[in-house]
């Protein structure tokens, strides 16, 4: 034994030893590869080579060991060996089942983690090769790098009907059910709808003026409903959004159920509703001849398109008719009376009118979206894809954009007025790594605007117009917006460089968003004259949280059914476009479905160019935005991935096309209300 001079030695010993490893803490996060990385909690981002990701599982806490290394052009690069395990929040996995010798494993297909997973003989059951599995993990890979499993469910083979929906949601951990306290609470919502008064706030009865819903013929949630009217100085707009606040107590059993979803999910063949379907569909949606509550947003909006004055109240309305984008496009683009009924005619007209006025202010003062054809998915029996219809954008989706935007702003103006009240939607524009790049294309190209400063609002708009105005910058200007952040949710006002607005607050989907939802206590609150509802920097955090993994499920199922969807298109040559370029080759997108698929060029045959998007090989350069003709090489349904290669002839010069857009944020669309992606 030991004597307890010799322990003390030994102790410090390896204190001094942890202390020379120079240890940080960190989240794990993983990646598409086999590496991953480490986020430390002082916000640097460190490199895990594969050996020491194979012992830890995304979301993982650790302390590891740091090390700075000087890489070629000079920068450093972190890299980390892990030295414990902190705590982990993986618990169960949902892959298939494969069987290779004697081994039987869970091939893990989840967000960063693509693995397989032993499951030793007594976790097997009954499961048997390909099936679809919900496993427990039952031992950690850390110690050796060799996890174990446990089989829990067995959700269904390759040919189960629907099999993809719910592989997605458990993957994506989206709630599909409701708990019965919640269920109980519906029932009774549903049966006693809301009355025109919410605590001693008497609400303005507009039952009489005529509003309409604009929206998929299929909507089933319609939360705003439009009334427009000429004035001397132009129009007086006013937008009803549907108003479940009314009813939806705060931290009651449904609003901790919205708050937990953060927003309607919506998948190919249905959706998962933030709100329970009889509240969404019925209750609080603005059925057409139904009195329903509403929030109130009157706009005054000059012929110029400015809005000179803006009124929020809470009302009681009734639309008058439901209408698709379809039937309204119709009537107005193409002079079809018989579209829509007579009496709502004038007020469409009307609608047109102060829209277009709304949009050329827009254009000249902030930033118009791009303009992106929409992709309708129809799913068949099994839930797999019948046929995509292809949209183009047409002024009725215009009418509800710019009524939305400008509502949205209204609401924005108001919170700055009322701090610590509402959450913006905010955008900070270009990447903070990529702001050199950007100021290095431009001094190359474009030295006149390379002393802007784009990190700002004004600086932002000033650059974006400038190579707007310029045909020859379309391919740069595509480029740069591969190099945008994210949108994300504030409870600070900061400005939307992206829509380049100072201040934007969703208001307009309190059904489908949860955001929207606690910005209306907050008018509530403001027309009160009482305290806001409170929320924490950590509710936001879970909230966007939420809001990405929806948006990444969404992608994933989507691109599931495409592959199995162009399983029947082989050897057909496919109009396409160049959507994005990398070392390894181009990302193609096909014009008729909006599927997307990779080419591989060889890296040693073309130059790439990182900071203008091409690649370039003797006489041939592949931009952004280029027209090509592909054909599918092949499918990779593990990694739900499709290849092209190009049909024979299809690229012979660099053809680039202008693009039509004149701005794109890369955020979540429902973010900035494009009313398709929103229905």
């Amino acid at each position: 034994m030991l004597d307890p001079n010799a322990l003390q030695q030994l102790s410090q010993l390896k204190q001094d030893i942890r202390a020379d490893k120079n240890l940080f803490n960190g989240t794990v996060r993983g990646s598409q590869g086999r590496f991953g990385f480490v986020t430390l909690d002082d916000g640097r981002e460190a490199f895990l080579a594969p050996t020491e990701m194979a012992r830890v599982l995304p979301g993982d806490r650790v302390e590891v060991s740091v090390t700075e290394k000087k890489v070629a052009n000079g920068s450093s690069k972190i890299e980390v060996v892990l030295d414990k395990l902190l705590s982990s929040t993986t618990q169960k996995l949902v892959g298939q089942y494969v069987v290779r010798g004697k081994g039987h494993f869970v091939a893990v297909d989840m967000p960063q983690l693509n693995r397989w997973v032993f499951i030793p003989p007594k976790a097997r059951g009954k499961a048997g090769a390909g099936d679809y599995l919900l496993c427990k993990l039952t031992r950690h890979p850390f110690a050796d790098g060799k996890g174990q499993a446990k089989i829990l469910e067995i959700l269904g083979k390759p040919s189960t009907p629907g099999i993809e929906h719910k592989i997605t949601c458990l993957k994506h951990d989206l709630p599909c059910h409701w708990p019965k306290e919640v269920q109980q609470l519906t029932d009774t919502l549903a049966h006693t709808p809301p009355t025109g008064l919410t605590g001693d706030q008497q609400r303005r009865d507009l039952l009489d003026l005529p509003f309409v819903t604009i929206d998929s013929a299929s909507t089933l949630d319609m939360d705003d409903a439009l009334h427009a009217a000429e004035t001397e100085s132009g129009w007086r707009l006013t937008v009803a959004v549907a108003d479940p606040s009314a009813s939806i107590a705060a931290n009651s059993p449904i609003d901790r159920a919205a708050r937990e979803r953060a927003n309607t999910a919506y998948l190919p063949g249905g959706a998962l509703t933030m709100l329970p379907e009889a509240l969404s569909h019925d209750t609080f949606s603005l059925l057409a001849e139904v009195p329903r509550p509403v929030l109130l947003c009157h706009m005054d909006v000059s012929h110029s398109g400015a809005i000179e004055h803006y009124q929020f109240e809470f009302g009681l309305i009734k639309s008058r008719h439901k209408l698709s984008y379809q039937q309204v496009a119709a009537y107005l683009d193409q002079q079809q009376n018989e579209a829509c009924p007579p009496d709502c005619q004038p007020l469409l007209q009307c609608l047109a009118a102060c829209s277009s006025a709304l949009n050329g202010f827009r254009r000249q003062h902030m930033l118009l979206m791009e303009e992106r054809d929409d992709y309708d998915i129809v799913v068949d029996a099994d839930l797999h894809i019948a046929e995509i219809l292809r949209q183009s954008r047409n002024s009725a989706q215009q009418i509800v954009e710019e009524a939305m935007l400008a509502t949205n702003r209204s609401a924005g103006e108001l919170f700055v007025k009322h701090p610590n009240s509402g959450i913006f939607s905010t955008h900070a524009g270009f990447r903070p790594e990529k702001l050199a790049a950007i100021k290095t294309t431009l001094e190359a190209d474009y030295p006149e605007l390379a002393s802007i400063d784009p990190s700002q609002l004004d600086g932002y708009l000033e650059l974006i117009r400038a190579l707007q105005a310029r045909p020859d910058a379309a391919t740069l200007l595509a480029a740069f917006r591969l190099m945008l952040q994210a949108g994300q949710l504030s409870l600070e006002p900061r400005p939307h460089l992206g829509l380049g607005m100072h201040h934007y607050a969703t208001v307009t989907s309190p059904i489908r968003r949860y955001n929207d939802l606690h910005n209306h206590r907050a008018i509530r609150a403001i027309l009160a004259g009482t305290k806001p509802p409170a929320l924490t920097a950590e509710d936001l955090v879970d909230m966007q949280s939420r809001i990405g993994s929806t948006r990444m499920a969404s992608r994933d199922l989507e691109q599931w059914l495409y592959c199995l969807f162009m399983q029947q298109h082989q050897d057909k040559a496919l109009a396409g476009h160049i959507f994005r370029v990398t070392s390894q080759g181009v990302m193609v997108k096909l014009d008729d479905w909006g599927i997307t698929g990779f080419v591989k060029l060889d890296p040693k045959q073309h130059k790439f160019d990182e900071l203008r998007m091409t690649m370039t090989r003797e006489s041939i350069t592949y931009t952004l935005n280029q027209p090509v003709t592909v054909k599918l090489e092949s499918i990779d349904l593990d990694k739900k991935r499709l290849s092209f290669c190009w049909a024979e002839n299809t690229v012979t010069a660099s053809t680039p096309i202008e693009s039509t857009s004149t701005d794109s944020t890369e955020t979540n669309s429902t973010e900035t209300d494009n009313p398709k992606a929103a229905s």
